[in-house]
Parts: C-alpha cells; structure tokens; sequence
C-alpha cells in the first residue's frame, strides 16, 4: 500500500506544501502488479483540498499483440490531482479523499493512470512481424516456409478478374 502522511497540511494554511519521495518495489496496484515505483510527489494544501502532482516512474510486464510474447513496459506517470479533505462535503470533482487520520492512499489513482497510459494494442516492438497465420510460427524469431503468397479461397476467384 502506497499511503502517506499528510495530516500536517490538513489544517495548514494555503499554499503550504511537503515534497514526498516514492521508492518502493514490487506493488499490487488492485488488477496490476507494477515492478517498482520512483518518483517525488508534491503535496499543497489549496481552498478545495490537496493538491497532489508529480511524476512517477515504473514498468510492468504486458503482452504483446503480434508475436503474444510477454515484454517488460516502461512508462512515466505525469499526477496532478486534487484529494478533498474528509469532512469537507461531496464534491462529485473530487474522486480522491484525505481519510480521517490524515493520509492519503495513492494506489486507486496510481492504477486510474497506469490503466490510461498502457496502449490499447502494445507492441514489443514497432517492427514486431508477428505470427505466422498458417503455422504459427513467432516470426521475430524464426521463418517458416509456408507459402505467403496465401489466398483465403472465398476470394479466390477474384483473381481471374481482367479490368
């Protein structure tokens, strides 16, 4: 669990703020496990609550879409969110609260930011040749001698075509 202790700038006054620094392993993010996670975040008491911003940085491991090889995903993590103090009415804006004993839990938003930044097809590689349609072969890896002038036989026929 990634929480801090910020009950200091919970009743500080505006503007105040305290730099926390992330250095730890291995993290179960709910439904991602990430390897590591570094970085500074910087926390600042404003009207509506906490500022939270900083970067982070990290990796996991994904599956590739051509070749289904699993590869190790490096990414940044740009933060800047704001946490309502607990107490301070509901504010649909506000996702992210302060608990009641003044920390702060950064894992839902840290797995709200992996989950946007991970591409929608990840590629180990932009030049990844993929699968062999026939024999599946890992053509990254290995060639195969299926013939690849292959033609789906439904449109077969288009080829006696003359125009």
């Amino acid at each position: 669990m990634i929480r801090f202790d910020v009950s200091t700038l919970v009743k500080a006054r505006l503007g105040t703020s305290l730099t926390l620094d992330v250095n730890v392993g291995p993290q179960d993010l709910a439904d991602l496990e990430v390897d590591f996670l570094r970085g500074t975040i910087q926390v600042i008491r404003v009207q509506s609550g906490l500022v939270v911003q900083g970067t982070i940085e990290s990796q996991l491991m994904l599956e590739c879409v051509r070749c289904l090889e699993t590869f190790v995903f490096p990414f940044t993590l740009e933060l800047e969110e704001i946490f309502r103090l607990s107490g301070a009415g509901l504010n649909p804006e506000y996702v992210h609260v302060v608990g009641d004993d003044g920390w702060i839990n950064l894992i839902p938003l840290l797995r709200e930011q992996v989950w946007v930044d991970i591409p929608m097809k990840p590629l180990c590689d932009l030049n990844c040749k993929g699968l062999c349609p026939q024999c599946g072969a890992n053509l990254n890896i290995e060639s195969c001698a299926c013939d690849r002038a292959w033609i789906d036989p439904r449109l077969a026929v288009l080829k006696n075509l003359t125009g």
